[in-house]
């Protein structure tokens, strides 16, 4: 038996399955041009731009901490069970194709025996000698990139590989009608003609990527099977096209740290510039940055900027950026739709799509700047099912009375196919024309016990879930009203996860992971019995969910003891969701009497909330015309201006 044991134990080391104690991480870092100040004293350092000295100090950190540098074979080896990454792995990348990385980088990765992966820019290598490349805003002499002699050597070395940076997406098109430029790989370009259609775009990532490919085959005898999106910005539509074109490895600019357990279409990268310290490097290569962890959310309302005359709306933006920019917050969850009358309805949408009156084309204008402006993450706040499409359209309708419960949200069953496709090319538009890094669901996506009673509805009940055919008779049952609660529950989830991928085709991936996130009511989670009354589940939504959004509204509920009543939310919360998944929403407005929370109380509630567990949190509405709430008052437990918590 002990020889039997031994043999055992020395075939399964011997195999190519990994121990958990084998490295299964890397980082990879992304380089631009290098530049040599004693030889060129008079070149200018441009953006992402380091100098050699730099490169050299960090190549030797490298060396001296015992990072090992790989190149992009090893990390295919280790996914495929051949061979483990070692320890400490890192990837170096260059991209643009500059000559830097010919005169000045090679020489040091052949010094050091480092590997790399360099991706040049198609149209850039086509510019004739004596000519001019198009960086951005600026043009550049010719002879700042690579000539194709210069990649023939290196990618005839065995320490190169040459990746595609595309042909010629590395420019922003104007992305919407304000004029605000975009990447060209994620965005439809806005012309006098107005928008390219869906086909368009796909045509003309489609080219680009194709020829990028093509041209590396023919000028190096070999396609590449890896691309660096420009500014780090694609879709997943333009994802897919990239894989079908040869190139299924696609690198980010994502600043994260890396596992072999991941797909390989969006790695991850750590933009390094002139900037950057040497501290910050080193947790560059161990993938431990600092980072900010915490939410503080604003719930902004679309419509208080909104203007018809585009001046004032103007003066409408400027505002409330600034105002955004100096609370120091992470997210802000902003209106796509509009609701002039403040029923919760969408009656319009504020980005163009097929099926809703465009109120106007300003979701994408605000949300751009909100992320270049204010630096913050931005959510498109959308409804699940409440949008108002006139009367030729079957609504959810309540068993008492046959018609839309009046008291509730105006919704389109969600059981109605005709339905249920609209709503997906609602968010496929949204995406589609749009810049965003998340999805806040609204509140509206709920079903109480009395819904929904429409004849599709019911159909649906018998013949997908088994279930009596009225809403009566599933009322009289115990068992029947558990199932018909808990199925209600999971559709709805099912078909928010649904729109999430939905929108997430087209939107534009950049630097933030797609992030979800939805509305629940207080209720469903400090009364069990309530779960019926909404279909909303918060344990299941914290599984399903990046986060949940608790409607922490003590006034709205009723609540005489307000600090008692969040304590017991937080509680009750706590109990079922982790609390780095929970963001408690906060209510800036007592609806009783339409006037604002006292700010001082608001800031109350955030220490309350803050003493009983809950990091992330949030307020709505915020009515910045009138400075409520008072931000001033709000920073002292709000703001995270001065706050970083270690991330990985």
């Amino acid at each position: 038996m002990r020889k039997f044991i031994l043999t055992f134990l020395s075939f399964f080391l011997a195999s190519p399955i990994f121990s958990a104690q084998e490295n299964i991480e890397y980082s990879v870092i992304s380089y631009h041009d290098i530049i040599d100040v004693i030889q060129t004293p008079n070149l200018k350092i441009y953006p992402q731009t380091i100098t050699r000295d730099k490169l050299v100090q960090q190549f030797n950190l490298i060396d001296e901490l015992g990072y090992q540098p790989i190149s992009f074979q090893q990390i295919l080896d280790a996914k495929a069970g051949k061979r483990p990454l070692p320890n400490k792995a890192v990837l170096l990348t260059f991209d643009d194709g500059y000559r830097s990385v010919y005169d000045i980088v090679f020489p040091l990765l052949k010094l050091y025996d480092y590997p790399a992966l360099i991706a040049p820019v198609g149209s850039w290598l086509e510019v004739p000698e004596g000519g001019r490349v198009p960086y951005g805003n600026i043009m550049l002499p010719r002879d700042r990139f690579l000539s194709w002699d210069q990649l023939r050597e290196l990618h005839d070395s065995p320490l190169i590989e040459v990746a595609s940076h595309t042909y010629n997406l590395h420019y922003g098109v104007i992305g919407n009608p304000q004029g605000n430029e975009q990447p060209a790989a994620a965005t439809l370009e806005w012309t006098a003609q107005g928008y390219e259609s869906e086909k368009e775009y796909n045509i003309r990532i489609r080219d680009d990527l194709a020829k990028a490919s093509q041209q590396l085959e023919h000028e190096l005898g070999e396609a590449p099977r890896t691309l660096f999106w420009p500014y780090g910005a694609y879709s997943n539509a333009a994802r897919e096209i990239a894989e079908d074109e040869g190139m299924p490895h696609t690198f980010t600019l994502q600043g994260k740290v890396n596992t072999i357990n991941e797909n390989t279409h969006a790695i991850g990268r750590y933009l390094v510039d002139q900037e950057t310290l040497i501290t910050a490097f080193q947790e560059y290569l161990s993938g431990h940055t600092w980072d900010r962890k915490t939410e503080r959310v604003v719930h902004v309302d679309l419509d208080y900027v909104y203007d018809a005359d585009e001046a004032q709306q103007s003066r409408n933006l400027g505002k409330l950026l600034d105002n955004i920019k100096t609370q120091g917050i992470s997210t802000v969850y902003l209106q796509a739709f509009a609701d002039a009358n403040g029923d919760g309805v969408a009656e319009a949408l504020y980005f163009p799509n097929d099926h809703l009156p465009v109120k106007a084309d300003l979701f994408n204008r605000v949300a751009w700047q909100l992320k270049k402006r204010a630096g913050v993450k931005v959510y498109a706040w959308m409804p699940v099912m409440a949008f108002d499409l006139g009367k030729d359209h079957n609504y959810v309708t309540d068993v008492r009375t046959g018609k839309p419960n009046k008291e509730q949200y105006l919704r389109l069953s969600p059981y109605v196919e005709r339905n249920r496709t609209i709503i997906h090319d609602i968010y496929r538009d949204l995406g589609l024309h749009t810049k965003f890094d998340g999805i806040l669901f609204h509140d509206d996506a709920f079903l109480s016990d009395f819904e929904d009673a429409n004849p599709l509805a019911l159909a649906w009940y018998r013949q997908k879930w088994g279930l009596p055919g009225t809403i009566s008779e599933i009322r009289q049952q115990e068992a029947s009203m558990t199932r018909w609660t808990e199925r209600k529950t999971d559709f709805l989830i099912n078909f928010t996860q649904v729109l999430a991928r939905q929108a997430n085709h087209y939107r534009m991936l950049d630097n933030y992971p797609f992030k979800t996130a939805r509305n629940i009511y207080a209720q469903p989670i400090l009364n069990p019995e309530s779960k019926r009354r909404f279909a909303q589940d918060v344990e299941s939504f914290g599984r399903a969910y990046d986060y949940v959004v608790v409607m922490a509204m003590p006034y709205l509920e009723g609540a005489a003891d307000t600090d008692a009543w969040l304590e017991m939310l937080v509680a009750r919360s706590l109990d079922k969701v982790p609390a780095n998944k929970l963001i408690f929403e906060l209510q800036s407005q007592d609806w009783r009497n339409q006037t604002p929370i006292p700010s001082q109380q608001l800031a109350d509630w955030m220490e309350t909330i803050e003493q009983a567990g809950i990091d992330n949190y949030g307020y709505y509405p915020y009515d910045f015309f009138n400075g409520n709430p008072e931000t001033s008052v709000l920073k002292r437990n709000f703001s995270l201006a001065t706050e970083l918590v270690p991330a990985k």
